[in-house]
């Protein structure tokens, strides 16, 4: 317990030294038996707070830590689960959600619609990472994956017109990262539609059962949609796109038509 508190000083400690001007690099070297787990959580804090250009007021950071130190002690709290392999995971996504307010709502929801080629796509894809975090079943998950999907695809499209093929590789891995996911998520449920755990009641049971089985009918409904949509849209794309992408698209189509199957095939 108490490695995991310290844990929480020292990266609170690097996110006001980011805060005030610091860098990475002095943060890790000021904690280098942490440095693999501090470094991916405070690049994130750089990337959204180099896309950000809101200087929030101070009585707005103030309220910001404070909902950071507050989150902090709720996972603390939780110690019916593996404490310190749950609380790292929750750290992370409250990290990036305490980044993304010293960064100010109004960037947040600039980002929503940002493209690949924007300062702001940082953020955006921080922002999802947090919601997939925070979504509580693989259900849910898998739906968000399927969001995240069709946005990806609809970026390929944008930046391949832009004729930016490193960019475009960098959007399909992120489309296929998606896939692979949705694909797991609902491999790791029983075939009943029910979620792999332990209801203490038999309502309960049957309740989730029931939730759990209507849930797989809609995810059913949207794979199965963009599993033609996609692909159609990606081919059309192909069809106007400068011939230095046109290699990067057939890849994406080929990912997008094997990682619907796949999903699909799960769900049998």
């Amino acid at each position: 317990m108490k490695k995991s508190r310290d844990f929480n000083d020292i990266l609170d400690e690097c996110l006001e030294r980011l805060v005030k001007g610091g860098t990475i690099e002095e943060c890790l070297a000021s904690y280098p038996d942490l440095a693999a787990e501090l470094e991916p959580l405070l690049q994130t804090a750089v990337a959204v707070r180099q896309a950000s250009v809101i200087q929030p007021h101070p009585d707005f950071r103030a309220k910001a830590r404070y909902q950071f130190h507050s989150a902090l002690q709720a996972m603390e709290s939780k110690k019916s689960r593996s404490f310190f392999g749950w609380q790292r995971r929750w750290v992370t996504a409250v990290t990036v959600v305490f980044v993304l307010l010293l960064a100010g709502g109004g960037t947040v929801a600039a980002a929503s619609n940002s493209m690949p080629d924007n300062p702001l796509y940082p953020v955006k894809l921080a922002t999802e990472q947090v919601q997939l975090i925070l979504t509580p079943s693989d259900i849910g998950k898998a739906r968000l994956c399927l969001r995240l999907a069709d946005r990806r695809v609809a970026e390929i499209v944008y930046i391949a017109n832009k004729n930016k093929p490193e960019q475009v590789e960098n959007v399909i891995q992120r489309l296929d990262n998606h896939l692979v996911m949705i694909a797991s998520l609902i491999s790791g449920q029983r075939k009943d539609g029910s979620i792999l755990m332990v209801p203490s009641e038999q309502a309960g049971v049957d309740n989730d059962v029931h939730i759990q089985a209507n849930g797989r009918v809609n995810l059913r409904i949207m794979i199965a949609s963009y599993a033609i949509n996609h692909p159609a849209a990606l081919r059309a794309a192909l069809e106007k796109s400068p011939d230095s992408v046109k290699p990067a698209l057939r890849r994406a189509i080929a990912i997008s038509v094997a990682g619907y199957e796949k999903a699909l095939m799960a769900l049998d």
